[in-house]
C-alpha cells in the first residue's frame, strides 16, 4: 500500500490508525514471543491442517505467541506410508471436499497443491441413477458457466497427505512434537494438564498445556473434560439410524472415473452412493435405516460370498460388474461388520476455564448424507486460525467467539444432514418431486425463482446455518416423522412395546443418501 493509499485509509477510519499504532508501532522489536504449549487431541483432517496452520503463525513477522504443538494420536502415523501401502492395506471410505473445506486447505501454502491433489479426484460430472436409468447432472441454472468445485479424496489419504506436510514441514522444529500411537486417557482441566499413555511401552506421563484442542472424534475425551466443568453443557451423543457397507472395486464401463452418482433404491430397502477413486477404483456404499434390518432377505446378510455375488446380480440394476467385480464386491461385503456411525450437538465448543476447545467430530459429528462433515471439520481449524489473528492471539477473546461463530455451524451441519431427508420413503419422494419443480424453474428463471437450498450447500458463500434457516420447513416436517418413526423403533428393540400380530414396520424406507434436487433439476437419460 502506497503512503497515499495508507493515509486515505486512516483519514476514513480512525479506528484503523489506532490499531495499526497499537499492532505495530507501538510493538517492541526485541521483547522475545510468548511460548504457548497447545496440545492437539487427534490426527484426523481438523487436528492436522490445525497443526499446519499454528505452524505457519510461527513465521510470521513480529509474531507475539509462539505455538510449541504436541499432537496426539493413538494410531500410527499414516504419513510415514508409502503410496502403495496406503491402497494396499489403509483405504477407508471416500469423503467429498467441497468449497468450504478447500478454501480451508488452500489457507496453508502449498498443501492442496503439493500434498492432497494428487491423492484424490476432481468431479466433472455427477447425478443419480434410478433403477439402471442414469440421470446426468445439469447446471444449477443456466447462466452458470461451471459445476461447483468437488474434490472427491479417500478420508486416510488425506490424512496421510496432511502428515506427510507436517513430515516435510515441521518434521525437526522444537515447536512440534508428534506423539503417535499415545492415547489420551484423561484431561485434569483444573491444572490443565493431560495424562497420556505410550501405547507400545505403556508408560503414562502428564502434560501440560495452555490450551488443549479436542480434535478426538465422537468419543471425545476433551469433550468430557467440558461436560465435567459446565453444569449448563448440553450434548446428544447418537447414531444415525442407519446401517451400511462400504467396498472398493474396480471401475464399471459405464462410469466416468470422475463421476459421482447417487442410487436410490439400488437394492431393497437400500440406497446409495458410488465414489470415484484414484486409480480407476469406485468406494460403492449402501445402507439401510435400521428399523428394515431385521426384514431384509437373507442372501444379502448372507456369510457365504458366491449367495452374496448372486444376490447382486439379481437386483443392482444401476450398472453392470464383471464376474471377478460381483466377487470382489461379495468377498469385502462378508469380510467386514455392519457398520454404524455416529452424530454430535453440543451447545458450546470451547471453555476458558478449561482453556479448551472442540472441533470436528467432537463437536459435530454427523451422517455423510450431505458430504459436508470434513468440510466443516477443516473450516473449524481454518476458522480458529482466523480468531488467533483477529484478536491477537488473546484466548480470552477467542475461545469464547470461536463458540458463538461455530456452534450455529456445526448444529446446522448435523441437522441438515440428518434431516434433509426423510425415514418415510412416501414423504421423501414427494418432497424430492417439489424440489426438482424449484430447481427447474431456477434454472429457466435464476432472477425470479430462488434456488433450492440442498442446490447450495457446499458453496463457500453459504454457511450451512444459511442452508438451514432456508430449509426450515422441510427440516421440521421430516424432523418430527423422523423421530417418531425412531422413538417407535426404540420402543421394540428395548421390549417396552411388543409386536402386534400383523404389524409390519417395513413400510417406511429411508432415503439416507444426498438426492440432490439439482442433480433431477435437468437431466439427460443414457
Amino acid at each position: 500500500m502506497g503512503m497515499t493509499q495508507q493515509s486515505h485509509k486512516f483519514e476514513h477510519n480512525p479506528d484503523n490508525l489506532i490499531h495499526h499504532f497499537a499492532k505495530n508501532m507501538c510493538r517492541p522489536t526485541n521483547v522475545a514471543p510468548t511460548a504457548r504449549r497447545v496440545i492437539i487431541a487427534g490426527a484426523g483432517p481438523a487436528g492436522l491442517l490445525l497443526q499446519a496452520l499454528l505452524h505457519n503463525r510461527n513465521k510470521a513477522p513480529n509474531a507475539r505467541v509462539v505455538y510449541d504443538v504436541t499432537l496426539l494420536e493413538s494410531r500410527p502415523d499414516l504419513g510415514q506410508l508409502t503410496e502403495e501401502e496406503l491402497k494396499a492395506n489403509h483405504r477407508s471410505w471416500m469423503i467429498g471436499l467441497a468449497g468450504h473445506g478447500l478454501e480451508a486447505v488452500r489457507s496453508v501454502p502449498g498443501l492442496y497443491e503439493e500434498y492432497i491433489r494428487e491423492v484424490g479426484v476432481m468431479l466433472t460430472e455427477g447425478g443419480m441413477i434410478l433403477g439402471s436409468k442414469k440421470l446426468t447432472m445439469g447446471q444449477p441454472n443456466k447462466n452458470d458457466t461451471e459445476l461447483p468445485e468437488g474434490f472427491i479424496v479417500d478420508r486416510n489419504f488425506i490424512v496421510a497427505a496432511l502428515a506427510r506436510y507436517a513430515k516435510d514441514k515441521m518434521a525437526g522444529s522444537p515447536h512440534y512434537t508428534p506423539m503417535y500411537e499415545t492415547e489420551l486417557l484423561y484431561v485434569d482441566a483444573g491444572n490443565h494438564r493431560v495424562l497420556v499413555r505410550n501405547t507400545k511401552t505403556k508408560e503414562d506421563e502428564y502434560l501440560p498445556y495452555d490450551l488443549l484442542v479436542g480434535a478426538d472424534g465422537v468419543r471425545s475425551t476433551v469433550r468430557e473434560a467440558l461436560v465435567k466443568k459446565h453444569w449448563d453443557f448440553e450434548l446428544q451423543v447418537n447414531d444415525i439410524f442407519q446401517t451400511f457397507k462400504a467396498v472398493h472395486i474396480a471401475l464399471p464401463e459405464s462410469l466416468s472415473p470422475t463421476s459421482l452418482y447417487y442410487l436410490p433404491g439400488c437394492l431393497p430397502s437400500f440406497n446409495g452412493i458410488v465414489l470415484p477413486e484414484t486409480g480407476n477404483v469406485i468406494n460403492l456404499s449402501m445402507g439401510v435405516t435400521r428399523n428394515l434390518f431385521d426384514s431384509l432377505p437373507d442372501d444379502i446378510k448372507s456369510g457365504d460370498p458366491k449367495v452374496v455375488a448372486e444376490f447382486f446380480k439379481k437386483n443392482f440394476k444401476a450398472f453392470e460388474l464383471t464376474e471377478e467385480s460381483y466377487m470382489d464386491l461379495a468377498e469385502q461385503w462378508v469380510g467386514q461388520r455392519w457398520n454404524r456411525t455416529g452424530q454430535v450437538y453440543c451447545n458450546r465448543y470451547s471453555s476458558i476455564e478449561c482453556k479448551a476447545i472442540i472441533m470436528g467430530d467432537a463437536a459435530h459429528a454427523t451422517s455423510p448424507s450431505i458430504g459436508m462433515g470434513m468440510n466443516t471439520a477443516l473450516r473449524d481449524a481454518q476458522k480458529l486460525n482466523e480468531l488467533l489473528e483477529q484478536f491477537d492471539d488473546d484466548l480470552e477473546k477467542v475461545l469464547p467467539q470461536f463458540s458463538k461463530d461455530r456452534v450455529p455451524e456445526g448444529n446446522s451441519l448435523t441437522n441438515i444432514a440428518y434431516n434433509l431427508f426423510c425415514f418415510d420413503q412416501t414423504v421423501t419422494m414427494k418432497s424430492m418431486g417439489k424440489s426438482v419443480i424449484r430447481s427447474g424453474l431456477h434454472y429457466i428463471l435464476p432472477s425470479l425463482v430462488a434456488a433450492d437450498p440442498q442446490t447450495l450447500i457446499g458453496r463457500p458463500e453459504y454457511s450451512l446455518s444459511d442452508i438451514y434457516d432456508m430449509s426450515l420447513n422441510t427440516i421440521h416436517k421430516h424432523k418430527e416423522i423422523n423421530q417418531r418413526i425412531r422413538h417407535e423403533h426404540f420402543e421394540r428393540e428395548t421390549g417396552m412395546v411388543k409386536e402386534k400380530s400383523g404389524a409390519s414396520w417395513t413400510k417406511y424406507a429411508m432415503v439416507g443418501v444426498p438426492v440432490v434436487a439439482s442433480l433431477a433439476a435437468f437431466v439427460n437419460y443414457q
